[in-house]
């Protein structure tokens, strides 16, 4: 069958305490019941299950509590991965994950787990952000929800027994509105995580482009009280002109200073002034050599670093695409062999090649495939952080150079003139109290600083431009994102309205309301579920409304690849408020029908105490039929078993 993704399919349940087995059992794809009479640990089960794969659960039984810690074995889009939580009261509790079959689980070494934390942080990721990785879920986040988890998702696949039977979500005491809009639209397929970081881009520009702004009409003002137009060619033209006014005056200086040195008085001849010019020309040359080859080198390991960048890239895609790929491979048959092109025998053996015979092994292969996801995102990370780090240093050495090279010139002006006519202290004192002199050397100092002033305002100006170009396309993007989104919702919404439509109408004729239905109403961040916008009905009735919601958000997502629904339903309520039996049958072979009409893998997994006699078959059930003498957690047995 073919396989949607994202799809998440609970393969195994172990629950163990103190390491012991007090239920262990085998799921399957399709619809998996667990059934037994009332009080007999059902429901426990299932809020087992819930936490297990990330729900979050603190209110737990007291039975419940007696348990250590539960594990299951799950195909993420085919990647198969075993999960693990402690049992405690506190809610929020971490996760360990091993790439592989439970059994390898078992057996493996502590040092084989990755454990991750139920919350996000700068320095570690969250078990969410692994499991949405794996199953190629984008990570959905605004400032006012926060982060969605695979916990808030899994409330909308999860009819457990608590909740109020008028609303769509399970009940959490936080509960934003925001939140759960954000999380409807996750799986309807109508969020994208690029809308959210537009956005956030688009402020942080907005605030860029009004910081940038204010400087430019500062500097603008500054620029306009000097009364000239500070175009590089002026500024230019006029360092050219005063140089060649101080390039004069250095020639009566230097003529006065031989008339005075011929009549006498000159004293004795001293260069120190040029010793000291040639220094500090010197210096800020091998500083400027320095800066230089660090940018060198800062730009080989950028490159560098960028290319390994991209090699990690391409590698986590290959290992998303491998397990696909490794399935549409392993269908491909020969009938004539290549070589040769004689007939090739129709029989082969299983889990070998037909061609050559060679057992397969690509269980192992697949069992590392999430480990391999794993350890490659993690070092992308760390690659990304780096390179951010390198880019910055590089823009730092760039600037320091500008300035060495402003300060070279200005020592290498000083150093020509000093090498022109060798003088003594009194003559070069006599040359610096020089008004003409002073004034030009003053005037070379304004005109390089109006120099800098005018590429501030040339840089602020095209900043400016590169800003306002950026936000109108941020916002151009936005808006056929928001476009292409409202119609997906509009689509998924009139799809998920039909499934619970005909849900409701296969319903044993017990509410008129049902029969006439004609629209459904649900409002995710309201929380609330309607028919023929009316609210209110028999308790019975709000039960079947309620979890024909979910049956037909998840029939809806088996027949449409577009929903982010990961192919999952876990219902423990279908018997609430005074259910009767003929009802809840006819409900259970509605599920299964929906289950059959399906169009992609999935699973469906429901607890009762009324089964229909023709679904307690081995296909469909799990486990034994559970009674308060046989219950589904054998504590006793997980304690005889540690005794002996």
């Amino acid at each position: 069958m073919t396989k949607f993704k994202p799809i998440l399919e609970v393969q195994r349940l172990r629950i163990e305490r103190l390491g012991n087995k007090a239920y262990d059992e085998v799921f399957h794809q399709g619809v998996n019941i667990i059934r037994g009479d009332n009080s007999s640990g059902k429901s426990t089960i299932l809020n087992f299950l819930y936490y297990s794969i990330g729900g979050d659960v603190s209110d737990w039984s007291d039975t419940a509590l007696l348990c250590t810690r539960v594990l299951v074995q799950v195909s993420l889009n085919g990647n198969v991965a075993t999960l693990a939580r402690e049992i405690a009261a506190k809610s929020g509790q971490p996760m360990d994950v091993f790439g592989g079959h439970m059994n390898d689980a078992l057996a493996a070494p502590t040092a084989a787990w990755a454990r991750y934390p139920y919350r996000r942080s700068e320095s570690r990721e969250s078990f969410s952000q692994i499991l949405f990785r794996l199953l190629d879920i984008p990570e959905a986040s605004n400032e006012a929800s926060g982060n969605v988890t695979v916990h808030q998702m899994l409330r909308l696949m999860y009819a457990d027994q608590l909740s109020p039977i008028g609303t769509l979500f399970k009940f959490e005491q936080f509960d934003p509105p925001l939140l759960r809009d954000t999380v409807g639209r996750l799986v309807f397929g109508a969020y994208e995580n690029a809308l959210y970081a537009n956005e956030l881009r688009l402020r942080l520009l907005e605030k860029q482009f009004t910081s940038v702004s204010s400087e430019l009409d500062a500097i603008s003002k500054l620029v306009g009280e000097t009364e000239q137009i500070l175009t590089p060619s002026w500024i230019e033209a006029e360092y050219r002109r005063i140089q060649q006014e101080r390039s004069a005056i250095e020639r009566q200086i230097a003529e006065a200073e031989r008339a005075i040195y011929e009549s006498g008085l000159a004293g004795p001849l001293s260069l120190e002034a040029q010793r000291q010019a040639y220094g500090a020309v010197q210096k800020l040359q091998v500083e400027m050599g320095r800066v230089t080859a660090a940018i060198d080198a800062s730009k080989f390991e950028i490159a560098d670093a960028g290319k390994f960048i991209s090699d990690l890239e391409s590698k986590l895609g290959a290992l998303n695409d491998s397990s696909a790929t490794s399935d549409a491979f392993g269908a491909i048959t020969f009938q004539y062999c290549p070589a040769c092109y004689s007939a090739i025998e129709a029989d082969h053996p299983e889990h070998a090649c037909h061609l050559c015979k060679t057992p397969f092994d690509s269980e192992r292969a697949r069992s590392r495939l999430i480990s391999l996801i794993n350890d490659t995102s993690r070092q992308l990370r760390q690659s990304r952080t780096l390179q951010k780090d390198r880019t910055e240093e590089f823009t730092r050495l760039n600037e320091q150079l500008v300035e060495l090279n402003s300060r070279w010139r200005g020592a290498s002006d000083i150093l020509e003139r000093s090498t022109q006519a060798p003088s003594s202290e009194a003559l070069q004192r006599l040359r610096t109290l020089q008004r003409s002199a002073g004034y030009a050397d003053r005037e070379l100092e304004d005109i390089q600083n109006k120099a800098k002033l005018s590429a501030a305002l040339e840089k602020l100006i095209e900043r400016k431009a590169e800003l306002n170009a950026e936000m109108s396309r941020l916002a151009d993007r936005n808006e056929a994102l928001k476009l292409a989104l409202g119609k997906r919702l509009s689509v998924a919404y009139t799809a998920v309205e039909n499934e619970i439509l005909s849900l409701l109408h296969g319903d044993l004729p017990r509410e008129q309301a049902f029969v006439e239905a004609t629209s459904v109403q649900f409002d995710f961040a309201a929380n609330k579920l309607g028919v023929n916008n009316q609210s209110y009905f028999s308790a019975s009735s709000r039960v079947i409304l309620r979890n024909s919601f979910f049956v037909g958000l998840f029939g809806a997502a088996t027949k449409d690849p577009s929903f982010r629904h990961l192919r999952l339903c876990i219902l423990d309520s279908i018997e609430d408020k005074g259910m009767q039996p003929d009802r809840s049958h006819n409900f259970q072979r509605m599920l299964v029908a929906v289950s059959q009409a399906a169009l992609c893998e999935h699973q469906a997994i429901f607890a009762t105490s009324m089964i229909a006699p023709e679904l307690e078959i081995p296909n469909l059930t799990i486990g034994h039929y559970s009674t308060r003498e046989r219950p589904t957690l054998d504590i006793r047995t997980s304690d005889e078993s540690r005794v002996q």
